[in-house]
């Protein structure tokens, strides 16, 4: 399911700038973004066949000890594509532009470095920075976030160089080889954030040699759910996974992890509505959990239902909105979603005892467990 809003007219309404508020955890967060080319692996989906390059985000916990410094939600010409794209079908003029988020222009050192590592994969035709408040949330509970573009797959992917990259068009039948691409991208950023390199290019000034790579953990929306699940299958140093609402493919399907694992659906979509979820439940050999969260469709997993609250538009008017973000409130819905990714995490690398994401289960009755499994 691509991110879109071009069948969704909104009322017109002004909009003003809006700061999307500081995360909520204990620490402060860096942000800062890199390409990462593989050289020796061909894109699949590029017709030049090119090596693979990808963009990521790192979202890095630390005490800022300076202002923090406002940031674009999106770059200039990602915002104007999507202004564009989107104000035709309603979206007011500048909403996107309107946007920014604060980090902490200086890196993190010493023993914030030391923080686990978490990777994310965003949906379909989906660029992972419309998820960026929800991992910058994440990051500030004590977790490295990196996020990742897939290229040919995200919908508008704008490199530094100002070079840009837009979607194949990825049909039904390409979709197992772009959960295998995606899940090969996953594996290399780990490579990368192995080396002094790696960490040079997406946490400068650092000089660390590199981050802790041999025991991370990875989630991802959609498509980028089952990517991740795929990677952890395929690379050992992901010992936690979770699935945001996303189908399943891939070989992984049947055979099944050994680690922890969490399935998060929107309402109504469980084991009994999607096969491959129940396929991939049965072949699970560890700790696995399967929630549903009521009100919620499939954008409720990424930032889109905050971004709109904040921006004051009115989504319960609008049926069409409702069908991609449900009716839950966009102020809940981003706390319910990060503060269940940020509990899984603490449980399953781990960081906190399991009673913490129970906890957080339990506070919001819009939280089904649909299963669970040791």
């Amino acid at each position: 399911m691509l991110f879109s809003l071009r069948l969704l007219p909104i009322v017109a309404v002004s909009v003003s700038a809006v700061v999307i508020p500081s995360p909520p955890g204990e620490y402060d967060v860096f942000y800062h973004t890199a390409k990462m080319a593989e050289k020796a692996r061909a894109d699949p989906f590029d017709p030049k066949h090119g090596p693979r390059a990808v963009m990521t985000s790192v979202f890095a916990p630390t005490h800022c000890k300076v202002d923090l410094k406002k940031i674009d939600y999106l770059p200039p010409a990602t915002a104007e594509y999507y202004s564009h794209l989107y104000g035709a079908y309603g979206l007011p003029n500048g909403s996107l532009q309107s946007i920014s988020f604060q980090a902490c222009p200086e890196p993190p050192k010493g023993h914030h470095l030391q923080f686990p590592v978490v990777i994310f994969s965003p949906g379909l035709g989906t660029t992972r920075l419309f998820y960026n408040a929800i991992a910058q949330a994440v990051a500030s509970a004590g977790y490295i976030v990196v996020s990742i573009d897939h290229p040919y797959d995200t919908e508008f992917l704008e490199f530094p160089d100002g070079s840009v990259v837009t979607a194949a068009n990825i049909s039904d039948a390409q979709v197992p080889l772009d959960v295998a691409t995606r899940a090969g991208d996953v594996s290399f950023v780990l490579d990368q954030l192995s080396t002094k390199a790696g960490v040079a290019a997406l946490l400068p000034g650092t000089g660390a040699a590199g981050l802790k790579t041999r025991r991370v953990a990875a989630y991802g929306h959609s498509v980028g759910g089952a990517a991740i699940a795929e990677a952890m299958h395929l690379d050992r140093r992901i010992v936690v996974g979770a699935n945001l609402d996303g189908s399943m493919f891939g070989p992984v399907v049947q055979h099944g992890l050994r680690g922890p694992f969490l399935l998060f659906g929107h309402e109504n979509k469980t084991q009994t509505t999607d096969p491959t979820w129940a396929d991939f439940w049965s072949n699970l050999r560890g700790w696995r959990l399967e929630l549903e969260l009521a009100k919620a469709q499939h954008y409720t997993f990424s930032d889109l239902p905050f971004l709109l609250k904040l921006l004051g538009l009115p989504v319960q008017k609008v049926l069409a909105i409702q069908t991609m973000v449900g009716t839950l409130d966009g102020l809940k819905a981003f706390e319910i979603v990060h503060r269940t990714v940020v509990a899984f995490l603490g449980f399953g690398l781990p960081q906190a005892p399991p009673s913490s994401l129970q906890e957080v289960i339990s506070q919001y009755s819009e939280i089904s467990v649909f299963a669970r499994g040791k």
